[in-house]
């Protein structure tokens, strides 16, 4: 047998010392896949089943009461014993609706109807929780995956798009009842129409996903203020007149936004709207019907040279008013009117 020079001996030791390693990676995976079913077992039941809940949203009655007719120094003996009237607390409800992982719809529900969760998961892996008070007018939904991410990916059950077991959830919301609402999603898909809601305050946390924001019909009375903030995703917008905000403030970081701003803005109204995005591309669709003010503005504040803005179409002084501030970085900032 012909005796091996150095290299050689150093290319068989080599050779061996690879093989070792991905033997050794070889059966690391099989036991983290081993130890992942494991760990997804012990959860529970990983068949998806129908899972529907409710939340109320009756005003509650205020403990003070309304004094009676004919009360007071002026009351007549026959007013003066008349029962007291309770007084309704009219103050709205503050709706949290905070989901994870999964593909969620967003939409108007049934006039006078409490606040609807309907969805198909697998209860094993996934949560639904849900509280409220009624005498501080506050309720949370919240959803989210019980299973690490880790042991979900090594054992197959975390799939993409396509996966026939990916959570669905729909919320439906009453339009009757007036409410401050908050949404929280993120590492999924959304489809939301807040259209013919009754709003106060409106802030849209989205992450990590594609989501869509929707005003499908003109909103009871006006949005107060509208908080938009999206990273790591890509969202859309659409008929933001609708919602008939006083004030809208975006964040957009490492995705697109699209915003289209037509709608049935009120005649005469003024609106602030402040975007903000980085590492990006933003796209404002603007009505040639509206008033527009722009003001463009870089990362550090100082204005950025820009073109100006098409003039606007319509010369009626009562056409509504946007007052528009941009400011980008690292991303292309686009302006349509239409």
């Amino acid at each position: 047998m012909k005796k091996l020079s150095g290299w050689q001996k150093a290319g068989l030791v080599a050779g061996v010392g690879c093989f070792s390693i991905l033997g050794m990676l070889g059966i690391g995976l099989v036991v983290a896949v081993v130890w992942a079913r494991s760990t997804i077992g012990d959860l529970g039941d990983t068949t998806p089943a129908t899972v529907e809940r409710t939340i109320p949203v009756a005003p509650a009655v205020d403990t003070s009461t309304a004094p009676p007719a004919g009360t007071g120094a002026a009351a007549s003996p026959d007013t003066a014993t008349a029962p007291a009237t309770p007084v309704l607390n009219e103050q709205p409800l503050n709706l949290t609706v905070d989901l994870q992982e999964g593909s969620f719809t967003i939409r108007p529900g049934p006039p006078g109807s409490p606040v609807q969760v309907q969805g198909t998961f697998a209860p094993g892996l996934y949560e639904l929780t849900e509280n409220h008070d009624t005498a501080s007018r506050r309720a949370t939904i919240r959803f989210r995956s019980k299973a690490p991410m880790w042991a979900r990916i090594l054992s197959g059950i975390a799939g993409g798009d396509d996966s026939g077991d990916r959570p669905k959830l729909t919320v439906l919301i009453p339009p009757t009842a007036p409410m401050n609402l908050t949404l929280r999603l993120s590492m999924g898909e959304s489809r939301i129409d807040l259209g013919g809601l009754d709003l106060g305050d409106v802030t849209v946390d989205a992450s990590m996903g594609e989501h869509r924001l929707d005003f499908g019909q003109p909103v009871t009375g006006s949005v107060r203020r509208l908080r938009l903030d999206t990273n790591m995703g890509n969202m859309s917008v659409d008929n933001l007149g609708n919602a008939r905000p006083q004030t809208v403030e975006t964040a957009a970081s490492m995705g697109n936004l699209t915003a289209d701003l037509g709608g049935a803005w009120m005649p005469g109204s003024a609106a602030a709207l402040s975007f903000t995005q980085s590492m990006g591309e933003l796209t404002l669709r603007v009505p040639s019907a509206v008033r527009l003010e722009t003001d463009f503005r870089n990362a550090e504040g100082q204005p950025s040279d820009r073109p100006a803005a098409e003039p606007d179409a319509s010369a009626d002084p009562k056409a509504p008013l946007l007052r528009l501030r941009v400011t980008s970085s690292m991303g292309e900032t686009r302006v349509v009117r239409y």
